[in-house]
């Protein structure tokens, strides 16, 4: 999307912003990936294992915007809008986890106020590592944020969430739900939680990721966004909006059709992996939870 930049908060129209990947299922035999192998081997009779980090600089659900680069007052640039699953620490520096396909390194994240606007005034965030987009990649739908800014008030649905990550998932509830800054909360039923292939076009970019489905509804500027269930009382993260099968269509959440939409998300455990890898040291709290 273009948009043209005077100075300080530039207007978003909402309708055009951010993104999520269009995606099918293929077989995930004929082209299998070490993570999906993993991934679908792994036994599901396993608890639920939960933790916190010890630090989080951005609630779960912190809209944001992103840019390729800053803004000059008077251009017209292209700027895209995503939500952050989570953030966490490591050492001194915060770092925030969204959707790979909402940035690459070295974009530019700015704050997103009320969800429609982007404020320019400074930056607080730089994208340092996009899964999809590495020669290394693992084919997961996992985008790393560094926070340059903490001290800046992020627009989140509840700055004082408390965040909580799964470490490991068994069975999920009957019942998941996301966050997104475009269509808020929306809940369904897991589809299937092992994790499936999927291939995607995203802006003439083929994109093959790894990522469990959801009947869940979501729409663009929804992708990086929190999945969780709940465990015991608590809210926990099992994953992070990465995309949906029926993207194009312009449906809303509120309809039935909305309701019957797929939804694909990365699998927290998977989410795990590529961070363990890029950013090592993350510093989280003892388990504060376990379900069978």
């Amino acid at each position: 999307m273009n948009t043209r930049v005077w100075a300080g908060l530039a207007a978003v129209t909402a309708a055009c912003v951010g993104s999520l990947i269009a995606w099918s299922v293929t077989d995930q035999a004929e082209n299998p990936t070490p993570i999906a192998e993993v991934v679908a081997a792994a036994p599901r009779q396993v608890p639920t294992e939960f933790r916190a980090p010890t630090a989080s600089p951005w609630a779960p659900g912190t809209g944001v915007t992103i840019t390729k680069t800053v803004p000059v007052p008077g251009e017209t640039i292209e700027v895209g809008q995503c939500t952050v699953a989570y953030s966490f620490t490591a050492g001194d520096r915060g770092y925030a986890v969204t959707a790979s396909h909402c940035g690459m390194p070295g974009n530019q994240v700015w704050a997103t106020v009320d969800g429609v606007e982007a404020d320019f005034s400074a930056p607080v965030g730089t994208f340092i590592y996009s899964d999809l987009y590495d020669e290394a990649s693992s084919r997961l739908d996992v985008g790393v944020i560094e926070i340059t800014n903490p001290w800046y008030r992020m627009s989140s649905p509840d700055p004082q969430a408390d965040t909580i990550v799964a470490e490991t998932v068994g069975e999920l509830p009957e019942v998941i739900c996301k966050f997104g800054m475009t269509t808020g909360e929306t809940c369904g039923e897991p589809i299937n939680p092992v994790g499936v292939e999927i291939l995607a076009d995203h802006n003439g970019v083929e994109l093959s990721a790894v990522a469990a489905t959801a009947q869940v509804c979501a729409r663009a500027g929804d992708s990086g966004g929190p999945v969780y269930a709940d465990f015991d009382g608590h809210r926990v993260i099992v994953g992070l909006v990465s995309g949906t099968r029926d993207s194009d269509r312009d449906v809303a959440c509120s309809e039935p059709e909305g309701a019957q939409m797929t939804m694909s998300y990365t699998s927290m455990p998977a989410i795990q992996a590529v961070l363990d890898r890029v950013i090592p040291g993350a510093e989280y709290q003892p388990h504060v939870g376990v379900t069978g």
